[in-house]
């Protein structure tokens, strides 16, 4: 079957498994999707960011929905950016526990079968907008039960990945930037041991 991966790397010929503080699985893993479309989504630049965090909802039919969880957020996270999709080609069980029902996973090395180079990554996600795959839920258009639902997820990640106890990491630097709101709450939830 085939599969794919987007990375910024180039000159892959293997993939290899690797834990993530970002996944909710924690074992060192290779992270395989049978959408392309959705492998754009992972060309990351994550070292400007420092986090890597598709906001994204897959619907059964393939259509993939971009949730902004803050403004512009599309274009803050993929304009600019190049990368490349990895093709692999094999038989990867598609793993229930990533929570995305297109993922599959591989705690050995997958090879690498060939690759496409996307320059602009930004422009060819958009670009699935015109093939009727693709729905960009802008934040400002997003209703207040949702808007909480953000606030949710974004106090989860501060407490997951630690960062009020290191605020001198990228993903620290990259809520308090977006997030300052939740930031400053999580810091008061936290004082009072409701964190």
């Amino acid at each position: 079957m085939e599969y794919f991966h987007g990375s910024i790397k180039a000159g892959l010929t293997e993939l290899k498994p690797n834990a993530s503080p970002f996944s909710n699985l924690k074992e060192p893993l290779v992270y395989l999707t049978t959408s392309r479309q959705l492998a754009l989504h992972y060309i990351w630049d994550e070292k400007r960011i420092g986090v890597k965090m598709p906001m994204l909802d897959i619907r059964r039919d393939g259509t993939l929905v971009f949730q902004e969880m803050f403004s512009g957020a599309l274009e803050y996270f993929y304009k600019g950016v190049s990368g490349y999709i990895y093709r692999c080609i094999g038989d990867y069980e598609i793993n229930s526990n990533v929570g995305v029902h297109t993922c599959a996973t591989s705690c050995v090395p997958v090879p690498v079968t060939d690759f496409e180079y996307i320059e602009n990554v930004y422009e060819r996600i958009v670009s699935y907008k015109d093939k009727g795959t693709f729905i960009y839920e802008r934040y400002e258009d997003l209703p207040q039960w949702r808007i909480d639902v953000i606030r949710g997820q974004v106090i989860r990640f501060i407490k997951r990945c630690d960062l009020l106890n290191d605020i001198t990491l990228p993903a620290s630097r990259f809520v308090q930037e977006k997030f300052t709101q939740y930031w400053e709450e999580a810091k008061v939830l936290n004082e009072y041991k409701l964190l």
